[in-house]
């Protein structure tokens, strides 16, 4: 043995020394401690899963039916419609649109209100409640919350947009549109007495409570991080509404848009033109709004919004008289006005058929105005 080893050991006492690890004298070895981190994470994630899915539930985020949501807290600000003092003046006439996006991107309710306040000598509000892909029973269901919140209009003009009241096919056009997990637990045997076909979604079980970021994925990302969704296709991504609920389009869009849009509406509608029948589940769902208003004392209007001459030409003719006779059958029943303003605005206005471009949507709103919602407003009880 070299000398310098003979030397270190003879220091060292003659006993081989231990290797040095780099481990500290009492703390779990590296193993224990992934298992801890991964057990500690593991906890993290359950209980965010479960606090998420508390919050869906219970409605302290608006993920279950974000559109609505967002729509009934920009009514709150608008404080003629809700119950309590009246603002100083006199309390304005209330009127609150119901329907699709067609009538979102079509009635200017600023503008409206405006008009009406001039044209009868005394404070009018009009509201905008329409939603993007909201049919008879997406208004059926969002009348019966409104009312459950205290919002009280004077009047309500409720769409019916006849391509959902088609009953000559088994599945409804509207749930495309209107899916279960929108539903709170309790309105599904409610769309169910209409007819519609909601399955209990996972969303109302065990799953909603355990992987609602899963079950939510695309309507987290849409609020909370949009600019990882693809070309920016977000929700509701077009039909942002202004202070008083309406969505304008462009005021204009050039013709070969417009025949590629228009082309879009046909592919979307093209299962329940032909043979169409008002017949369907919608009906009823209309009939439902209309017994909802009644009871809560809201005077309640049905409108047909504007369609283009090509999308009138793709219904079955007999269909369209059907839809006539139910109209009129509709306004006897319940004793309310029916506006059919369907050819009210040029097809040119129109930018796929059957929503308004802008100036489409300043055009039927002064009609409406002048026409309609005036003469009904002045002489209603």
């Amino acid at each position: 043995m070299p000398f310098a080893l003979r030397g270190l050991r003879v220091l060292a006492g003659g006993r081989r020394q231990p290797a040095v690890s780099g481990r500290i004298v009492g703390s779990p070895p590296p193993l224990a401690r992934r298992r801890v981190a991964v057990l500690i994470g593991f906890v993290l994630v359950a209980i965010t899963q479960v606090a998420v899915g508390v919050a869906i539930d219970r409605e302290w985020s608006p993920l279950r039916d974000p559109v609505y949501f967002d729509k009934a807290k920009l009514l709150r600000t608008h404080g003629a419609f809700l119950p309590g003092p009246a603002p100083r003046g006199d309390k304005p006439t209330t009127l609150l649109l119901v329907g699709s996006s067609r009538t979102l991107n079509a009635v200017d309710a600023r503008a409206a209100s405006e008009q009406l306040t001039t044209q009868l000598g005394k404070p009018v509000e009009v509201f905008n409640f329409a939603q993007a892909g909201a049919g008879p029973v997406t208004n059926a269901v969002y009348v019966r919350r409104l009312i459950a919140e205290g919002v009280k209009p004077d009047f309500a003009l409720i769409e019916v947009h006849p391509v959902f009241l088609a009953g000559q096919r088994p599945d409804p056009p509207e749930g495309r549109w209107l899916l279960p997990f929108r539903l709170r637990p309790a309105e599904l045997p409610v769309v169910r007495a209409m007819g519609f076909p909601a399955a209990t979604p996972p969303t109302h079980g065990p799953r909603g409570l355990v992987a609602p970021l899963f079950e939510y994925r695309f309507l987290v990302l849409d609020r909370y991080a949009p600019w990882m969704l693809m070309d920016n296709n977000r929700l509701n991504g077009g039909h942002e509404p202004d202070d008083w609920g309406f969505a304008r389009l462009a005021d204009a869009v050039t013709p070969r848009r417009r025949a590629e849009l228009l082309a879009r509406t046909r592919g979307q509608y093209a299962d329940y033109l032909p043979g169409f029948r008002p017949n369907g589940i919608g009906v009823a769902a209309v009939r439902d709004t209309l017994d909802q208003c009644r009871a809560a004392g809201w005077k309640a209007g049905l409108v047909l919004m504007p369609e283009s001459s090509e999308l009138l030409g793709w219904y079955d003719p007999a269909g369209l008289r059907e839809l006539d006779a139910v109209m009129a059958g509709l306004a006897a029943e319940y004793r309310v006005p029916v506006f059919d303003c369907r050819r009210w605005v040029p097809d040119g206005e129109t930018i796929d058929g059957h929503h308004l471009a802008g100036t489409g949507a300043d055009r039927l709103t002064d009609r409406l105005v002048r026409e309609a919602l005036a003469p009904w407003l002045r002489e209603a009880p």
